[in-house]
This record gives structure tokens, C-alpha cells and sequence, in this order.
């Protein structure tokens, strides 16, 4: 459905809690229409009396799971004529198909249209966009790994120590670090399940595994007229099972000509992607 480009009104915030609270702040401060939706368990959350309006989703016993219901959201959404969905964080925020189905009911969604979040939400894929724009990456598998043969002859080719990680989803799940040879094809498939049952998505590539890394993530803001700037670095390295505990910002240990690459290079992989071409009304 085309879009046309005018402001809109009334905004559903897709999430609970403290994130949405500060989404329903932001949104009133720019005199927009805020509706909330919550669950039974969250009829007395803070994040529902922020809101102009407030729905009920989901049955009683339910606690968390109708906030990924997509199709009890877009229902929502249109039965009160709600122009934009902002998802917060977490639940709905990377998931593709709640964006093709706002895009299909001619709902905006406040983030990257559903082509770019498929791009850079597959780690394979954005790798692959990351080697284009010439950004320098880890050394991974390039072929197709459901062969056993090939399995073994990729992890070889990259060296140990490595790490299976799944192509989609985030936060830490369906990855396995790889020491030896022989730990490798149970490590595989164990990445492989989890990330079957997290994301619906068993795809999992071999990855060169860093001891000690620095996590460092660009934050990048864009507009739909082709705008992108960065908004500096914030640092991710303490982590508990490859999911973040402490974020700092900014980055207190690397040279400043070391931050001003990576800063590009999030750039150009963002120009790339045009990854804020997004539909609007």
C-alpha cells in the first residue's frame, strides 16, 4: 500500500513498562495521540495511565505473550485508527513481519522499512553489505554449512578458536564457542536448535571467535528524506552469555582516529542500506 507523506496523529506504543513510558512522554510532547495496550497482569502498570488511551490485549492468564500477538496489535491499531506503532524495544522491534503487516494495513512503523531491517537483520546478510561497502570484518564460513564435509572444511579454513552463531535474532542466543575440532559438530547443531525454537530460524554460520573483544556500537539516527548522522559510540563489553549487562558511553579506552573509522564505517553500511528510506504517510 502506498503511503502519502503527512504527519500522523495517534501513535500505539507496542511494548510496556519503562520503555514505553518514555516513548508516551516523547509522543506527548509533540502533541500526539498516545494509546497503550497492556495485558491483564499489566492492567495496573504505570505505562497504561501514561497513555490517552489504553486497550486490553490478550486473555487473563496471559502475562506477556499477547505482546508478540502481531495480528491482535494490527487489530487494535485499526479498530481505534492509529496512524504510527512505535515497538520500543525488545518483543516486536526486529521482527519483520510485524512491519510488512504495519505496511500492509497502511500503519506507519517508527523504525527502518521491512527491506532494510531483512538486510541488517541477518548477520549473513550484513556481513555481505559490510564486504560491499568495503568495512572490514571477522573471517567467517562462506559456504553452505548443511553439509558435514563442508562444515568441517570451513571451521578448518578459518581456524580455532571459532563461534556458531545463528544468522537471525539477537541477544546472545544460538551461539556456541567452537575450541576443538571435535566439539564442533555438536556445538553446531546445539546453535542450531536454539536458534530454531528463539527466532523460527535454524540458520547458523562459523564466525573467527575474538578473545576479549572490544563491543563497540554506533548509534545511528536517520529521517525519511535520506538524513543519517551517528550519535557516537557506547561500549558493550561486559557481557553474560554474549548478552549485554553494562553499556558504557562514551568509550573511554580507544584512540579517537580508531573511533572516527568505525563511525564511518556504520555510516556506509547505513547509506548502503538506505536504511532510513522508510514508508510514510
Amino acid at each position: 500500500m502506498e503511503i502519502k507523506h503527512n504527519r500522523y496523529k495517534r501513535l500505539l506504543v507496542a511494548n510496556r513498562g519503562e520503555i514505553a513510558i518514555r516513548v508516551l512522554r516523547a509522543a506527548s510532547e509533540l502533541k500526539l495521540r498516545t494509546i497503550a495496550i497492556y495485558t491483564y497482569e499489566d492492567r495496573y502498570s504505570l505505562h497504561r495511565y501514561k497513555a490517552d488511551e489504553s486497550y486490553q490485549i490478550g486473555q487473563d492468564s496471559e502475562p506477556l505473550k499477547p505482546y508478540l500477538d502481531i495480528e491482535e496489535i494490527i487489530r487494535i491499531a485499526k479498530k481505534y485508527r492509529v496512524d504510527a506503532i512505535h515497538p520500543g524495544y525488545g518483543f516486536l522491534c526486529e521482527n519483520v513481519h510485524f512491519v510488512r503487516r504495519c505496511e500492509e494495513e497502511g500503519i506507519i512503523f517508527v523504525g527502518p522499512a521491512s527491506e532494510v531491517m531483512e538486510k541488517l537483520g541477518d548477520k549473513v546478510k550484513a556481513k555481505q553489505i559490510a564486504q560491499v561497502t568495503q568495512v572490514p570484518t571477522i573471517p567467517d564460513s562462506q559456504l553452505d554449512l548443511s553439509d558435514l564435509d563442508k562444515l568441517m572444511e570451513e571451521a578448518r579454513a578459518i581456524g580455532f578458536p571459532l563461534v556458531a552463531k545463528a544468522a537471525g535474532g539477537g541477544g546472545g542466543r544460538g551461539m556456541r564457542i567452537v575450541r576443538m575440532e571435535k566439539d564442533l559438530i555438536d556445538a553446531f547443531e546445539e546453535a542450531q536448535g536454539e536458534a530454531r525454537v528463539a527466532f523460527g530460524d535454524g540458520r547458523v554460520f562459523l564466525e573467527k571467535f575474538i578473545e576479549e573483544p572490544k563491543h563497540i556500537e554506533i548509534q545511528i539516527l536517520g529521517d525519511r528524506y535520506g538524513n543519517i548522522v551517528h550519535l557516537y559510540e557506547r561500549d558493550c563489553s561486559v557481557q553474560r552469555r554474549f548478552q549485554k549487562v553494562v553499556e558504557i558511553a562514551p568509550n573511554i579506552t580507544l584512540q579517537q582516529n580508531t573511533k572516527d573509522k568505525i563511525y564511518e564505517y556504520a555510516l556506509r553500511i547505513a547509506r548502503a542500506c538506505r536504511l532510513f528510506k522508510c514508508r510514510h504517510r
